[in-house]
């Protein structure tokens, strides 16, 4: 099946090039089809198209992976029950190893880390391209003159970034408690 960094790294550079063509390809129909609308409304088409199609794309390439690098989360913790599974997670996410080291639950906390570390950038990229791609179609009604269409987007689009950047930052610091755990498991 393959590790889990591995999964990650390749899904990484499949993932890549296929958001760029897309972004390309969503401004090249941006501007196809802004004709007669003014400077910032083409603007925002253009980058609403291309969010759209680069955002759905990348989100939708890393899909596979997701499905792939699912199990290195979920078998290490399948048999313990629901205080253990949180047990675990806190520990890796604090980054403060289990102890005794040498229990199970410690070996499973271990395992879950390795998981974690991969599977957590990952889904944390997955979740900004879908909301870049959910997002995108909304930009050009941001300016429109209809208060109810361009009330709708400037609401929708505010509360996806906010979102968007408050589940970034609960990642990241997700992802480095995950990796101090599996710095501080490896120096035993």
């Amino acid at each position: 099946m393959g590790e889990p960094q591995d999964i990650a790294a390749r899904a990484r550079r499949r993932t890549v090039p296929i958001v760029i063509v897309a972004l390309v390809v969503g401004a090249v129909v941006g501007v196809l089809v802004t004709d007669d609308a003014s400077a910032l409304e083409r603007v925002l088409t253009v980058l609403g198209f291309a969010l759209a199609l680069g955002g759905l794309s990348g989100a939708v390439s890393l899909l596979p992976a997701t499905f792939r690098l699912a199990p290195s989360m979920q078998l290490p913790v399948r048999d313990l029950d629901a205080a253990d599974r949180r047990a675990v997670q806190r520990a890796v996410y604090a980054g403060r190893p289990i102890e005794p080291s040498d229990s199970d639950l410690a070996d499973r906390a271990a395992e879950w880390a390795r998981g974690a570390a991969a599977s957590l950038p990952h889904a944390r990229a997955q979740f900004l391209l879908l909301f870049a791609g959910i997002g995108g179609p909304q930009m050009p009604n941001v300016i429109r003159d209809d208060a109810w269409s361009a009330g709708f987007s400037r609401v929708f689009v505010t509360a996806l970034v906010v979102v968007g950047i408050a589940a970034a930052i609960s990642s990241g610091r997700n992802v480095r408690g995950t990796r101090r755990y599996l710095a501080a498991t490896a120096e035993r």
